[in-house]
């Protein structure tokens, strides 16, 4: 159990590290679009600009996921889990983590395979930029990995300790799934 608990730290900071590059993306694309804006006041048009902004929306969104979702602070539906309680809460809790998990580990592997097959063929974006694909793909695909081991970590801890390691937004002093401020 020491050694899971030391895992699930070191994990808990790569979700954290891999938060914070989503945040230093998320830095980016404001420059990039604050770049843009100033390019068009000037009547000069940087037509890579957009399309960067874009690569960084991706890598931000997809690193920021396992962060997000560890932390407890993704979008929910909790309306079904609210209404049960013991051994059907803890059933139907698995079953969506473990749904969550072959479901992300799928995604994971198709965007690796889609990175490494960009890599191998040289595909280029069509933009001005003619960007090399597998270079904006990697950092989607780095965070999808990312997502499905906080899935398949939450999934085991759910099974191995009782608990899934995701915090309740009740836990949190969050809103409920009725969108009531939780005690906290």
């Amino acid at each position: 159990m020491a050694v899971f608990r030391r895992l699930g730290r070191a994990l808990d900071g790569l979700y954290l590290v891999a938060g914070y590059l989503a945040a230093a993306c998320l830095a980016g694309l404001g420059c990039l679009v604050l770049a843009s804006v100033v390019t068009r006041l000037m009547s000069v048009y940087v037509g890579w600009l957009g399309e960067y902004a874009g690569y960084a929306m991706a890598a931000a969104s997809f690193l920021a996921f396992a962060h997000t979702l560890r932390s407890g602070e993704q979008i929910r539906v909790g309306i079904l889990l609210g209404r049960l309680e013991g051994v059907a809460r803890r059933v139907v809790q698995l079953w969506c983590l473990l749904a969550a998990t072959a479901i992300s580990c799928w995604f994971a592997w198709y965007m690796v395979r889609l990175a490494m097959t960009s890599y191998r063929f040289g595909d280029r974006s069509e933009g001005t930029a003619a960007t090399l694909l597998w270079i904006p793909q990697t950092p989607v695909a780095v965070g999808a990995v990312i997502l499905a081991v906080a899935f398949a970590h939450s999934l085991i801890e759910a099974i191995v300790l009782g608990r899934s390691g995701i915090s309740e937004p009740e836990e949190q002093g969050g809103e409920t799934a009725t969108g009531d401020k939780a005690a906290g």
